[in-house]
């Protein structure tokens, strides 16, 4: 699933800086604006930010404050994180139920220029949802593994989960 969400944010990054440039050239240059640009910019933007940021969370790229965290013995530091990831996990499932719910009322809206359903940019809140939880659960079940087996690292929750799945 990593794969296939790196290679859809690189793809769409890509549709982006093409369409922005497109519709640069075509403004000062021939003076004839494209009416569906901005449309294509804005959405391809969220995919781009809601993919990167479950992105982030699998990586342990967000921001987190370990001043206190750091400073427990390691099997405090792994409750610890266990405790954030299960708050995180509870967050992400409220966030996954309203995302559905946005998802549903927005399918019967249209979009202005594209005339597309505003269903296809609400989507990728719950595909961001969904790769968070997964994310997060691997790193709750790679915790408890290692507290169960004793192998108690140092910040277990400055770790990306690639690294904790090895």
């Amino acid at each position: 699933m990593t794969r296939w969400l790196e290679h859809a944010v690189i793809g769409l990054f890509t549709l982006l800086c093409t369409v922005v440039f497109g519709e640069v050239v075509a403004r000062y240059v021939f003076n004839h604006p494209y009416f569906w640009s901005e449309e294509i910019t804005v959405y391809t933007f969220t995919w781009v930010a809601f993919l990167g940021a479950a992105l982030a969370l699998r990586s342990g790229r967000h921001v987190s404050i370990s001043y206190f965290v750091s400073r427990m013995p390691a099997t405090g530091q792994a409750m610890a994180g266990l405790l954030a990831d299960g708050l995180v996990l509870a967050f992400l499932v409220l966030l996954a139920v309203q995302g559905v719910r946005f998802c549903l009322m927005n399918h019967t809206l249209a979009s202005i220029a594209l005339n597309i359903p505003l269903s296809f940019v609400s989507a990728s809140l719950i595909v961001m949802t969904t790769a968070m939880m997964l994310y997060t659960a691997a790193s709750i079940w790679a915790k408890v593994r290692a507290l169960g087996s004793g192998r108690i690292g140092g910040a277990v929750s400055d770790t990306s989960v690639d690294e904790r799945m090895t």
